[in-house]
């Protein structure tokens, strides 16, 4: 009867350990699935704060007479920022936010900026010296103290 109660009980720490080893697995299995979703939301929050918070700064550097105007480059709108002779043009293409920066009066295609962040859609509009820029959703309006001018197509 000894041997049996023994092993009736190591039987039981076994099924313990099992049953605990299985609770343990499906506990890790169903936090990285929780861990996926959060980062995801994260990154997308990322993307949407710095594609807004970059054009922003952009345009508060270029704050100067003349050096901040909208219109169209390519198939997009983009923000036109001037400075001695170059300018910035902020654009979207194919899924990015890209960045062309040249002299004055050169003639570039949107394909040969630089990618700077994953961005669907750019859309700009101005009027009464404000600029609105809607970008990844968000939208947030400027007023810088040059004003806003008005840029025919690239």
């Amino acid at each position: 009867m000894k041997a049996f109660g023994r092993s009736a009980r190591s039987s039981l720490v076994l099924v313990l350990c099992a049953l605990f080893f299985l609770l343990a697995m499906g506990l890790t299995l169903l936090s990285g699935g929780v861990y996926r979703a959060v980062a995801a939301q994260a990154d997308e929050t990322y993307a949407q704060r710095t594609a807004l918070s970059y054009l922003v700064n952009q345009v508060r550097r270029s704050d100067a007479p003349g050096g901040v105007s909208v219109g169209r480059f390519g198939d997009s709108d983009a923000l036109f920022l001037r400075e001695e002779g170059y300018v910035t043009i902020l654009y979207c293409y194919e899924g990015q936010l890209r960045e062309l920066y040249m002299e004055d009066g050169l003639e570039l295609s949107p394909a040969d900026g630089v990618d700077v962040l994953p961005l669907e859609r750019l859309e700009l509009a101005c009027g009464g010296g404000r600029l609105t820029i809607a970008a990844a959703g968000r939208t947030v309006t400027l007023c810088p103290r040059c004003g806003v001018e008005q840029e025919g197509t690239v």
